[in-house]
């Protein structure tokens, strides 16, 4: 990366999402037979299941429509947005209102679990989907799923972020970041003032509860009122990918309303936790650790994940844009240079999803119920809009 510019980065994100990424998911994981997508995709492109996830389909209808409602109004996007939306809004719902997290090919129910994350992503998709067809009916649809969601996030849970149910009551990072993610789709799209407080109000419960700004820390699983619980396991479980990803949602939202107080804690948040996550051993992002150095429940918290790297490249660029600090232009560096080289499949396209700790794949598949068209697209796009409204060169030092 000697003599990096602008230039040369945009056009590394560019091919990156445009010649290879959505190309390939155009390809291979749109079902024509029988709708909607198919979500369990091997190396190659080819089916190893027929089963669709929906916060897997709702996440990419969200992310077809926005990029026909922020790129360019290709009549393909929105073409397959409305493929994927058709098979969501026709299988997907209980009667309740709340949604089946895993269908068959044909559409029929399999599991019911995750409800709430399921309809986080999907009334994200319908809101953007609404974006483009300017549907009063479907906005409709959006605003009272919005309206039946957003009240239950932040509501005491017993089960822990990648725990089981406990004799206790936890506040969730993940409903935090949920809150903000669908508030801010919503925002965009209709500028009203209770899309901007629920983003507040997620920004503040993150920075009261999660983040431990004297003891520089972020916990997933805290007490209701933000007290530690590091007592047991679950309480000092620290995930770097969802720290970052938290981290720049509010560093946009800082800049946004010149908030330097917000600034200051999303970079101390990101800059935290590539110190504690980074393997100094081998590179990369670990994907779970807890903060005292006490073993991990996960096994698989030693390897390194796609969409932690994809999210950190855009928050260490958009930190290092803003604020010009040296630290945070390093860092970006480092994780560019690790995610660029372990990352994208060369022969197949696309990117791996899990690495070994060495940086070997460890499963080739391509989506499964977790991967699917979502971080890494949504990654590459935001760095690359980022680096199209700036013109300043940007240059490793030659220190290595």
């Amino acid at each position: 990366m000697q003599d990096l510019n602008i230039n040369d980065l945009k056009e590394i994100y560019h091919s990156a999402l445009f010649d290879d990424v959505i190309p390939w998911w155009e390809k291979y994981s749109i079902d024509w037979e029988q709708g909607g997508y198919l979500t369990r995709l091997n190396r190659n492109g080819t089916a190893y299941s027929g089963d669709k996830d929906m916060w897997m389909t709702a996440r990419q209808v969200w992310m077809f429509s926005h990029l026909y409602n922020h790129y360019e109004k290709k009549d393909r996007w929105r073409e397959l947005a409305k493929h994927g939306l058709d098979f969501m809004m026709k299988n997907a719902f209980k009667e309740n209102g709340k949604m089946y997290f895993r269908l068959d090919r044909h559409g029929h129910p399999l599991s019911g679990v995750l409800s709430i994350y399921t309809e986080v992503f999907a009334s994200m998709a319908v809101a953007e989907y609404t974006g483009l067809t300017a549907n009063k009916t479907l906005e409709q649809k959006a605003r009272s799923m919005y309206d039946f969601l957003v009240p239950r996030l932040g509501l005491p849970s017993d089960t822990p972020m990648l725990g089981y149910s406990l004799f206790r009551e936890f506040h969730l990072h993940a409903h935090d970041m949920c809150r903000i993610t669908v508030a801010r789709v919503f925002r965009d799209l209709w500028p009203e003032k209770r899309f901007e407080e629920d983003i507040t109000l997620s920004i503040n419960s993150i920075l009261t509860r999660h983040w431990k700004a004297n003891e520089q820390c972020f916990l997933e699983n805290v007490a209701m009122d933000g007290t530690a619980m590091t007592d047991i396991p679950e309480g000092r479980l620290f995930h770097p990918g969802h720290a970052i990803e938290s981290a720049w949602m509010i560093l946009e939202a800082a800049i946004e309303k010149n908030n330097d107080l917000w600034v200051k804690a999303a970079v101390d948040i990101i800059l935290d936790s590539l110190e504690k996550g980074w393997d100094k051993d081998f590179g990369g992002i670990r994907y779970l650790i807890n903060i005292d150095g006490s073993p991990c429940h996960e096994l698989s918290a030693d390897l390194k994940l796609w969409w932690p790297h994809s999210e950190a490249l855009y928050a260490l660029l958009l930190a290092w844009i803003h604020t010009d600090r040296d630290d945070l232009k390093q860092w970006y560096i480092k994780v560019h240079n690790y995610t660029f080289s372990c990352f994208p499949d060369k022969e197949y396209g696309e990117w791996y999803g899990y690495l070994n700790r060495d940086g070997s794949p460890v499963w080739q598949a391509k989506a499964n119920g977790w991967k699917g068209f979502f971080h890494l697209p949504r990654a590459l796009f935001r760095t690359y809009r980022l680096l199209n409204d700036h013109d300043n060169s940007l240059t490793e030092p030659n220190d290595e």
